[in-house]
């Protein structure tokens, strides 16, 4: 049994939703302004509070603000109308957990407090393995986190390989949704002709083969998350059937009738510059802005110092019980050469080299055991840190140092490469001393830049700062 706060300035949708909730066996107070709500909040700590956007003098939002720091772990589900979804995104990046739209269904209403108690209580299932401490890393997680519970379309942008589907995944192991099924789908291995029918399902006869009728993805995904990897290369016939899908929330399959009722989260992920494919024609604006209500962006591997070494033996651990050789662990030479890698095939590169290693290696996994690419200079990062280890730093900007150490010593330097890295890193550092500044408004910051609005935005999506810029605006 819990005890819930409920702020609304209507006297009958409070007492509504008060008996509601006896029914369930909880205890509730209601309130009718923010004056009052803050007021209860001292008198009797709630376990969950359901909060008006619209109140009076002091709106939701503003209690929003205040009662957060006063109890930072509680739930607190803002009420909201029709048509704010962005409003309730807004309301998150304050603190808020959840939302729920007026005038609600008792049963969402209802489904939604359960899940956020049952979620409090620790009841729930735990995310999906995801490793990484540094800086870019921890500031995807949590931002992925934060909009986990809300049933918010969120889209995942990074390169090939930087685990789109494992924060997928956390996603919904951290969601309302978490116990209902979660169905990936690969979109860039579906024929163009089967698009509609693979996510939609078909009836027998809707086209020669069809000897039977089948359940589509979107079906078999009800009461949980459709994952759609790679949606960059849909064809627009296609993006607009499943933009009225989404709007509508309901569907029918190829060759029938009936129509569907769909109750389903959507997580997308891409590593094509959607925007510069709206530009052109290639992708539809408003489907885009259905998928993205929130976006997080990946860090390659590369701009994730220090995080190869601990992705590295996590795999070697994990492969070692998985093929059941007595390989104990990768020596810091090994670690070295990986740490320098540029990694474009980011962490399922990593993923495929180690596995290799694994499989070659006798007890330790050692620099002989990597591929030719990474250990063709082996011999001299061994010679270089037995005599002199403080010249080789290993850390965020340390592999440029190790690269060309290395690249002195083999007589090769690969300077289109290192020079693209370092272009990268100064060009993100640049941006992000000027979102430090007050006085530069998005317009501004591409006008000093002399780039595009639209230019500006891809790339503070590229380097995972384009929650600061949200969050100014």
């Amino acid at each position: 049994m819990a005890h819930i706060l409920i702020v609304d300035d209507e006297r009958d949708l409070g007492t509504l939703v008060a008996t509601l909730l006896a029914e369930r066996g909880h205890t509730s107070r209601w309130v009718g302004s923010g004056a009052e709500a803050m007021n209860a909040l001292g008198d009797r700590r709630p376990d969950l509070v359901l909060l008006d956007l619209h109140l009076g003098a002091m709106d939701g939002m503003e209690v929003l603000r205040r009662m957060r720091p006063a109890a930072p772990g509680m739930p607190i589900v803002m009420f909201t109308g029709h048509g704010t979804v962005a409003v309730a995104v807004e309301a998150m990046k304050h603190g808020a957990t959840d939302f729920v739209v007026k005038p609600f269904d008792n049963r969402t209403l209802l489904g939604t407090v359960e899940a956020l108690l049952t979620m409090q209580r620790g009841d729930g299932a735990g995310s999906p393995l995801l490793l990484g401490d540094s800086p870019a890393f921890r500031q995807a997680m949590e931002r992925a986190l934060r909009f986990a519970v809300p049933d918010i379309n969120v889209l995942l942008l990074g390169e090939t390989g930087t685990g789109k589907e494992l924060f997928a995944r956390a996603i919904h192991a951290a969601s309302k949704r978490r116990r209902g099924p979660f169905v990936a789908v690969d979109c860039s291995v579906m024929p163009e002709g089967l698009i509609e029918s693979e996510l939609f399902g078909h009836e027998r006869g809707a086209y020669t083969g069809a000897t039977s009728a089948r359940q589509g993805h979107l079906e078999a995904a009800q009461g949980g998350t459709l994952f759609l990897d790679e949606i960059g290369n849909w064809p627009l016939d296609f993006q607009a059937k499943l933009l009225r899908v989404l709007q509508a929330r309901k569907m029918e399959r190829v060759g029938g009738r009936d129509t569907v009722a769909l109750d389903v989260r959507v997580v997308s992920a891409t590593n094509v510059d959607l925007t510069e494919a709206i530009r052109v024609g290639r992708f539809r604006q408003d489907l885009y802005y259905r998928l993205q209500e929130i976006t997080v962006t990946l860090p390659p591997l590369r701009e994730r110092g220090g995080d190869v070494s601990r992705i590295a033996r996590h795999f070697v651990t994990s492969y070692a019980a998985r093929f059941g050789v007595p390989v104990t662990g990768i020596s810091e030479e090994a670690l070295l050469l990986l740490e320098a890698h540029t990694w474009p095939g980011n962490v399922r590169e990593l993923e495929n080299v180690v596995k290799g290693a694994v499989v070659l290696a006798r007890d330790v996994v050692q620099p002989e055991h990597l591929p030719p690419e990474l250990r063709r200079t082996a011999p001299v990062r061994l010679h270089v840190v037995a005599e002199a280890p403080e010249a080789i730093p290993v850390s965020d900007d340390g592999r440029l140092h190790v690269q060309i150490e290395m690249g002195i010593r083999a007589a090769h330097i690969d300077l289109k490469a290192m020079g693209a890295e370092a272009m990268e890193k100064m060009e993100r550092s640049l941006l992000a001393t000027l979102l430090q500044d007050r006085r530069m408004s998005r317009t501004r910051m591409a006008r000093v830049l002399g780039v595009d609005p639209k230019t500006l935005r891809s790339k503070l999506r590229r380097y995972g700062l384009e929650e600061a810029l949200e969050l100014e605006e």
